[in-house]
């Protein structure tokens, strides 16, 4: 299991949240240059995470703009960053190549905030736009979602120890969830197969903390047993209300 660190990420108050990217100017994309202004333009915020096992370190592009300085690697992300809104034409290239593995169009609106998952597909990758959308967590509680990104992964469900219920019933590849509430604690999350109930992966002991907004995401192979690419869960923090 993998862990991201946090990313601050104050929503719906557009200046602030500007001001609290881990990565300031870094992976902008149209240079909203001055975070300081009383008049920037309209922006939207973006997170992109690659989870295909098969693409090659990766330039990512937006309207030609270059997102990240450094390559992306599997299993990366780049942390929320200001957008430019409007249709934005995302381009995800080997580093240093003029070659796009994937072009995609995603539409990005005003004050909104979205995930781009780069997945696996049979041929080539895929990249994923979703709109985030939670709560504002409190202090006893937090939000969690569940991202599929195993390509020979079957259905799966999520359950979370104390409870008899799952906390995502049901979630195929490329699939994302909405936020879940859960009390702030120490637990234990599996990931069942759907068709015969078998542990596919768990975590070991996991605090989740009040006042976060968190992912976590089933990527790598089931056919693979070693290495950076077998089957495993990682868990990226979105918020923290602080």
């Amino acid at each position: 299991m993998y862990f991201t660190s946090k990313i601050k990420m104050p929503i719906r108050k557009r200046l602030k949240f500007a001001a609290s990217l881990i990565v300031g100017s870094l992976a902008l994309t149209g240079c909203l240059v001055n975070l300081e202004s009383p008049q920037l333009p309209p922006a939207a915020y973006v997170s992109i995470f690659q989870g295909s096992t098969a693409a090659p370190a990766m330039d990512v592009f937006a309207n030609q703009n270059r997102v990240n300085q450094s390559p992306l690697t599997y299993s990366q992300i780049i942390p929320y960053s200001a957008f430019f809104t409007g249709t934005r034409d995302f381009r995800f290239s080997a580093f240093n190549s003029a070659t796009a593995l994937l072009e995609k169009n995603f539409v990005l609106k005003a004050d909104s905030v979205y995930s781009i998952f780069v997945a696996d597909k049979a041929a080539g990758i895929d990249a994923i736009l979703i709109k985030d959308i939670w709560k504002d967590p409190v202090a006893e509680k937090s939000q969690l979602r569940f991202v599929h990104l195993s390509s020979d992964t079957e259905p799966v469900y999520l359950e979370i120890s104390g409870s008899t219920n799952p906390l995502i019933p049901e979630s195929s590849f490329k699939a994302i969830s909405d936020f879940k509430e859960v009390n702030k604690g120490n637990y234990t999350l599996r990931v069942k197969s759907k068709e015969t109930n078998a542990i596919l992966i768990q975590t070991g002991t996991l605090e989740i903390q009040g006042n976060r907004v968190y992912s976590l995401i089933l990527r790598g192979l089931s056919a693979e047993s070693t290495g950076d690419k077998k089957l495993d869960l990682q868990l990226v923090t979105n918020y923290i209300n602080y």
